[in-house]
């Protein structure tokens, strides 16, 4: 009987770090997703503010790879930036900023459906 309640104490306290584990992973994700956001943000203005792009966004993040103006990728791990820790590719939209002038809007989505952006996650990502 002793064994019983033994095996019983053990199997709860499993289940509870699993269960608070697989909630830290999935934190950690988002986590890395906003921060991912955020690089392709500033790599996005980057190219608007490269001269030879004529302070033209890229039509889609493709073009961070291969600038249609020429030289190397704008991306340091390639493809694999462009892909959220879900495996789904990143999105962009070009809203309007408060001054009137366009601003990108980089954003994903969690595996349990949360928004996220470069701004953050949620109600915080922008995207509501």
């Amino acid at each position: 009987l002793e064994v019983l309640v033994v095996v019983a104490i053990l199997v709860i306290l499993s289940t509870v770090a699993v269960v608070a584990t697989t909630r830290y992973l999935e934190d950690a994700r988002k986590s890395r997703a906003q921060l991912q956001c955020k690089s392709l943000a500033q790599t996005i203005e980057a190219y608007y503010l490269n001269p030879q792009s004529g302070n033209q966004y890229p039509e889609n993040l493709q073009q961070l790879l291969q600038p249609p103006f020429g030289g190397t990728s704008l991306l340091k791990n390639g493809d694999q930036d462009l892909i959220d820790p879900w495996g789904q590719p990143y999105q962009v939209q070009f809203i309007q900023g408060q001054d009137g002038a366009q601003q990108p809007l980089v954003y994903t989505t969690a595996k349990d459906g949360t928004p996220i952006s470069q701004h953050g996650a949620g109600p915080l990502s922008r995207l509501n």
